[in-house]
């Protein structure tokens, strides 16, 4: 395709997807100047650029105050551009009808893409290209800066796959003994605080070590054998009153370390595993680059992001029952990123009753999916999260 002529969209995915898809030597925008900002038009360009280096991108502005004006300006930029196709995917509905007419009136292709139900339409002159059509493979990278952020990493290391066994089984038994897997934490964050070591992976510290109010930290043996037969840790021996082993490496260090990050491990490592889900990542920071702010009570990482399709799906992971604050956060980062085709869920250690659990009501109320502790010790947290992510078609506006 040499050139693809684009209404733009305030919501970037409906500009990306078709540009991806079809992957034009030139695209042009049509915007309209009166309610399009200049840095989400350059976001837009960054993103495209990403993924095709050598495209050639303009933006036409227009001022749709009438359906004549909107068909003029359209068959002006056809004409400049003579094999060109029309995408009105977005940019709303009279600028769609003004780019139909100019499209018959001047026997140029034109098509949309249902995002919802993932269907490529074709609505004069692209028969040929219904067959061709394949939704692209986005990534969180692109994603990020089409919206004015670039991914600024991960505040924790993503295990490799040859740590997903050993890491899973371990988070496994920690949701057996919630309260057990949180003392252990206690004791080695405090053992490794009050005995540093000459190399950060080794440990070494009394059996009991006193903390505040004459209490003591300790760590359940049971937890150290699970470690020691994973190879979590070498070399673990408790002789008398000491304690001592070698973390595998410094990961493994900061998750045996890291009260909250095991419902984090486990929700990475169980949709990396699955066909289902692409781009998988974990404890994703975003780096808004000065250009846009996000609230200041909400965080810059989230716990664990992925596609469904074409859907981006934001994952956040706690422990305890979710509070309306994880809730709305989980709701802003929808409305920056991918806007109603983006799915949110929440993930939970807590076994909700949904006729008498608050947080499972707002969920729902906010469009936002909640996967409990009931699939998590059922092993069905993938399996349910298909069928919510299946049974949601776009996310609430606003």
């Amino acid at each position: 395709m040499d050139c693809l002529i684009e209404l733009y969209d305030h919501d970037q995915l409906n500009n990306l997807v078709d540009i991806l898809a079809f992957r034009p030597k030139k695209v042009v925008f049509i915007f309209d100047k009166r309610e399009t900002r200049s840095q989400d038009l350059q976001a837009i360009k960054l993103a495209c650029r990403k993924v095709l280096p050598n495209i050639r991108i303009e933006a036409v502005p227009i001022t749709p105050v009438s359906l004549e004006e909107i068909t003029r300006t359209c068959k002006q930029v056809i004409h400049q551009n003579p094999d060109c196709y029309m995408d009105v995917t977005g940019g709303g509905e009279l600028n769609a009808i003004g780019a139909y007419l100019a499209c018959r009136s001047t026997f140029t292709p034109i098509f949309k893409v249902d995002m919802i139900n993932g269907i490529f339409i074709n609505v004069y002159g692209c028969k040929s290209m219904e067959d061709r059509f394949s939704f692209p493979t986005l990534s969180m990278d692109v994603l990020l800066l089409a919206h004015g952020a670039v991914h600024g990493g991960h505040g924790h290391t993503q295990p490799s796959d040859s740590w997903f066994d050993p890491l899973f089984r371990f988070c496994q038994e920690i949701f057996q003994d919630i309260s057990g897997w949180k003392n252990f934490c206690f004791y080695l964050q405090t053992g490794c605080t009050a005995y540093p070591a000459s190399s950060p992976l080794f440990f070494s510290a009394p059996a009991q070590i006193p903390v505040s109010n004459g209490s003591y930290a300790n760590g359940d043996k049971s937890f150290f054998h699970l470690a020691s037969q994973l190879e979590l840790i070498s070399d673990y021996q408790q002789e008398k009153h000491w304690i001592s082993f070698t973390f595998s490496n410094s990961s493994i260090r900061h998750y045996l370390t890291d009260y909250g990050t095991c419902l984090e491990l486990y929700t990475y490592i169980s949709l990396s595993r699955s066909n289902a889900f692409h781009d998988v990542q974990m404890s994703v920071k975003i780096d808004w680059n000065g250009e846009r702010k996000i609230p200041v009570e909400v965080t810059n990482e989230i716990d664990v992001t992925c596609f469904y399709g074409i859907h981006p799906v934001f994952i956040s992971c706690k422990l305890s029952e979710p509070s309306s604050e994880a809730l709305q956060e989980l709701s802003i980062y929808r409305s920056y990123f991918g806007g109603r085709h983006s799915r949110c869920v929440l993930v939970t250690l807590s076994s909700l009753d949904p006729d008498r659990s608050y947080s499972v009501w707002r969920a729902k109320e906010m469009g936002i999916h909640l996967i409990d502790g009931n699939s998590i010790r059922r092993g069905t947290l993938v399996k349910d999260m298909i069928k919510a992510l299946k049974d949601s078609k776009t996310a609430p506006r606003g």
